[in-house]
């Protein structure tokens, strides 16, 4: 009996979920890079940190699980210095702004690039974030891509 009643309970749910999602009352998540900043520079290697922001403007919360991105020297053409990833169990709330900073290692001959290339091109170098984010909205869980390009 209570096995019969949990999954006409959980059905309700996931109906009432999937209708709100198709009348435009649930929206997908929002993600946008808020800041890259350097922390440490050392002989070895320059870390940098990312910093997103999910905007949440659904009246459920969520759990974010899993960020994985790639950052890029961006000028004329795109270069690999770095990739990220954060596993953690990240509460979003409903209605609401969540920030998180993931600190991410670079290797110094992507920076030296990046010095030269401003140098002989005259032109600020711009750094490139792109990738997702994995959010559990307790009965599905969805990947929200986000992708910025800013100058260092």
């Amino acid at each position: 009996m209570k096995r019969s009643s949990l999954i006409a309970i959980s059905i309700i749910v996931i109906i009432i979920i999937l209708s709100a999602m198709s009348l435009g009352t649930i929206k997908k998540p929002t993600v946008a890079v808020s800041d890259v900043a350097l922390r440490d520079v050392s002989l070895t290697g320059t870390t940098i940190d990312v910093g997103l922001v999910i905007n949440n403007t659904n009246p459920i919360g969520a759990t974010l699980d899993k960020i994985t991105y790639d950052v890029y020297l961006v000028n004329g053409e795109e270069i690999f210095i770095a990739h990220g990833e954060k596993v953690e169990k990240i509460p979003v709330r409903a209605n609401d702004q969540t920030t998180v900073i993931i600190p991410t290692k670079v290797s110094n001959v992507g920076i030296i690039k990046a010095i030269y290339q401003s140098i002989s091109g005259g032109e600020r170098p711009k750094l490139k974030v792109a990738g997702s984010v994995s959010l559990n909205l307790k009965l599905f869980s969805i990947n929200v891509p986000f992708e910025e390009t800013r100058a260092v």
